[in-house]
């Protein structure tokens, strides 16, 4: 990235601005966006959310920068940004959220929480496997119960699709199962 912002800032006036929208460490968006200021040149940097989904119907997008970056990027932010749709409006997720690496760092917290949920689900998993000897297709059903409560979430819902996904190709158990033997093989 540093090359490319160097390669990139040759060709830039003050005034102009690059966005960083690779999810990058926070630290090194502040310390480019430093190094640009000295050639009057914008920076933000920004965490970019959204997955398969966010790809099909607009991520949530975390931009940190200044706030004259921020009003000339709005526009085009709040447009790509996927929209939540309320009974009385529509709103983009999206938003300013800072100074450089502000949004980065929201987006770290982010991924530091959802890696956290897929570690605790991995472990409930193992647990509903081996220690209570619940099959794939008893675990999906917990999980899709689950999903039906207090516990609902994208990841929680995969999880039970998942696990009841049976093997297509063989007709010889689930999907997951394979997965495993093939990771830990």
């Amino acid at each position: 990235m540093d090359q490319t912002i160097e390669t990139l800032s040759q060709f830039l006036e003050p005034g102009d601005l690059i966005v960083d929208g690779g999810n990058e460490w926070y630290p090194n968006s502040i310390r480019r966006a430093e190094q640009l200021a000295l050639k009057g040149i914008l920076f933000m940097g920004m965490g970019i959310s959204g997955g398969e989904e966010g790809a099909r119907s607009g991520p949530s997008l975390m931009p940190g920068s200044t706030p004259e970056a921020y009003a000339l990027m709005e526009p085009i932010l709040s447009k790509c940004a996927a929209q939540v749709v309320d009974t009385s409006m529509t709103t983009p997720c999206t938003g300013y959220i800072g100074p450089v690496g502000s949004g980065n760092y929201v987006k770290m917290v982010h991924n530091g929480i959802e890696y956290a949920d897929m570690q605790l689900i991995a472990e409930v998993y193992d647990c509903l496997r081996t220690i209570v000897g619940l099959n794939n297709a008893d675990m999906a059903r917990q999980f899709h119960k689950w999903n039906e409560g207090e516990l609902s979430s994208y990841l929680i819902e995969i999880t039970s699709k998942i696990l009841a996904k049976p093997d297509d190709l063989t007709n010889k158990g689930y999907v997951v199962d394979y997965v495993s033997l093939f990771c830990f093989a």
